[in-house]
């Protein structure tokens, strides 16, 4: 299969654009246009293909605009113009990584005109099933698709010839719609899946297997998911289970945790202070046992307690009339000086909501200083009220061995002058790139800066040996002899946050920064430890730490988290929640994505999409505070909220009657 989508400008997000001609809008995006000769010819070429090269975008014809942006198929020449989409096509592999990142937001997809988007060729395109095509087969929902097979009414002989591969078909597809994506269709691209959806899609995949005697190592394959896709989930687990496999998960999910057979719980805190196992058993082993933390959240022992008062917002942002994916006619209300969360079972609307509307309004808005922003025929309005927007998404950080926590939070920078600033560096001459691993005038030049060799084993992984000339301090023998209470920067990249903090001289970005690390729970990473050997928790931490560091000092704020908590303990989330409140209580505005109940009980108005995902989600089902939405009939969220804010009362309750 092709890629059925090709590169084209995007005139109607980029309207002024059309007040070029087709030449400047070339130079624009091409400095070589894979055309032989000059401006001069390429002007000639345009025009024997029957473009205007002088003419102004919005001026051309649309016959014209089609030959310029999809290309001719004949001309009174040899060459023929093929088209800047193409151009931009072949252009745009061409380019780094860098440059290739700064144009795709100009560009957008386009469906490709030979196939029609389908990915196909002509030939494959005209075999017909039962009066369905296969992109039309494709591009049915997979419930449908399930019916659809098994409703086909075959000739006999037809139907034993076929029928171990329409068995096989009507598995893979039960498996999915057993774990919840049955609102998805086939040709549905990857990179359009939400997190949780590409999870259950790959378990569905060992589903279908049905394999025995398999060992499945899950790192949080609930992540992602709303309580009522978890339950799906973990039917398929124990179904796996009881197929003959032995699957181990590390997991945070309690509806997870409380399904094992046996549970390993580690601490007793983390990094050099964790790695030992203080609780092993069974579930109720688990909850009796005093040493575990994870059994005194299960057990409600330990409990994150309800906000003693909720916001009473009095300003709002307004979403009107959201026509997107599946969000339709779509009217929601956000509170302004609150923390809202967006819930919803996966694939409900959610992201659609938060990122595809509000997000590039919000950012509009800020940088032209409106009010009211249109998107499509969706208007939000409110956003004045806001200097800044700060989003924190779910994308991967760097991954490279050269970037670490240090580089990632911007911690280097400030030391580097600092130690570049001190009496005995200044008389040596050094500057600030003589303390950085990153350049050659400060890098050790036997390790380039890496601080450990590589070394390549033929049969087995490569293995890394500590650096024996800077003994892994990364730096020149120069740079090392450079030291500040008996140490150097060396030393520095080996101290955990909380050593740093306590021995860094009072420069006050880098006391900000240690400080914002300190409180999302991050104070035992080492400043020189990989970003590559960091959990997802710990990953997701860092994002928030550095964002929050970022926030201006003046004018209000507004957040926009796609779950904060993902890859979080309990008690990783009890430390997160106070910053929140924090940033509430300065008058700033956080909308979050978010699954987890916790935080979604913090909330002070929760707005819950659904009832289901897909076609069958983008609906408000509920809106209020917890309480409120917990109260709601038709709200998929509100069971499992109604239950985890009755034990959070109650065990408040309990502690005031003791």
């Amino acid at each position: 299969m092709g890629l059925g989508t090709k590169w084209g400008i995007d005139l109607v997000q980029n309207p002024q654009w059309a007040k070029l001609n087709p030449l400047q809008l070339l130079g624009l995006f091409l400095d070589d246009y894979s055309i032989p000769g000059s401006r001069k010819a390429t002007s000639a070429l345009l025009e024997k293909s029957g473009i205007e090269p002088y003419t102004m975008i919005r001026d051309l014809t649309p016959q014209e605009l089609h030959i310029f942006l999809d290309g001719a198929d004949k001309s009174h020449s040899e060459l023929v113009w093929r088209g800047l989409s193409q151009a931009l096509g072949i252009g745009i592999k061409t380019l780094n990584r860098e440059d290739q990142e700064y144009l795709k937001p100009l560009l957008k997809e386009i469906p490709c005109a030979a196939c029609e988007g389908t990915r196909l060729t002509p030939l494959a395109r005209y075999v017909v099933l039962e009066g369905q095509t296969v992109p039309e087969l494709c591009a049915l929902p997979i419930d449908n698709l399930y019916t659809f097979i098994q409703d086909l009414s075959l000739p006999p002989s037809t139907l034993k010839l076929l029928e171990e591969p329409l068995r096989q078909l009507l598995n893979r597809l039960e498996f999915l719609r057993e774990i919840g994506v049955g609102y998805l269709s086939i040709d549905r691209r990857a990179p359009t899946l939400s997190g949780g959806e590409a999870q259950r899609i790959r378990l569905a995949r060992q589903l279908g297997s049905g394999l025995t005697g398999c060992l499945y190592v899950l790192d949080e394959p609930t992540v992602g998911l709303h309580p009522f896709n978890n339950a799906l989930l973990n039917r398929a687990l124990q179904h796996l289970k009881q197929l003959g496999n032995t699957l181990v998960l590390v997991e945070h999910d309690p509806m997870t945790v409380k399904i094992a057979d046996l549970i390993l719980d580690f601490g007793p805190h983390a990094g050099k202070a964790g790695g030992k196992i203080v609780a092993q058993g069974t579930l109720p082993q688990i909850l009796a046992n005093p040493h575990s933390l994870t059994g005194a959240y299960l057990s409600g022992r330990k409990k994150i307690p309800l906000p003693a008062k909720r916001a009473t917002p009095k300003k709002w942002i307004s979403i009107d009339n959201a026509n997107l994916h599946n969000l339709h006619d779509l009217n929601v209300r956000l509170p302004i000086q609150a923390l809202s969360c967006i819930t919803g079972v996966s694939g409900s609307g959610k992201s659609t909501l938060m990122h595809d509307l509000l997000q590039p309004a919000a950012l509009q808005a800020v940088n032209s200083r409106t009010d009211s922003v249109t998107i499509g025929s969706t208007t939000i309005n409110g956003l004045s009220a806001f200097e800044k927007v700060i989003i924190l998404e779910q994308n991967p950080i760097g991954q490279t061995n050269r970037s670490d926590v240090g580089t990632y939070v911007d911690i280097l920078t400030p030391l580097r002058s600092f130690f570049a600033s001190l009496p005995v560096a200044q008389a040596r001459g050094l500057q600030p790139k003589h303390f950085s691993f990153n350049h050659k005038q400060g890098m050790c030049t036997h390790c380039q800066g890496l601080g450990s060799r590589t070394v390549s084993l033929q049969f087995l992984p490569p293995v890394h040996i500590p650096c024996e000339s800077c003994k892994s301090y990364r730096l020149n023998p120069v740079s090392l002899l450079i030291e500040y209470k008996g140490k150097h920067l060396g030393h520095v990249f080996h101290m955990s946050v909380e050593e740093a903090s306590h021995y860094l001289p009072p420069i006050p970005k880098v006391q900000r920064l240690l400080t914002t690390l300190l409180e999302v729970g991050l104070g035992y990473l080492q400043i020189g430890q990989e970003i590559a050997t960091l959990s997802g928790g710990e990953a997701q931490r860092l994002r928030l730490a550095r964002e929050l560091c970022k926030r201006a000092a003046q004018g209000k704020i507004l957040y926009l988290f796609d779950e904060p908590t993902v890859g979080l303990h309990s008690d990783d989330i009890a430390k997160l929640l106070p910053i929140f409140h924090t940033l509430v209580n300065k008058g700033h505005t956080l909308i979050i994505i978010e699954h987890n109940l916790d935080l979604i009980a913090q909330a002070d108005y929760l707005i819950d999409l659904g009832p289901d995902a897909g076609s069958q989600g983008g609906r408000l089902m509920a809106v209020g505070t917890p309480e409120e939405v917990a109260s709601s009939p038709d709200s998929r969220t509100a069971p499992y909220l109604k239950e985890h804010l009755h034990l959070l009362k109650s065990n408040s309750i309990a502690k005031k009657r003791k």
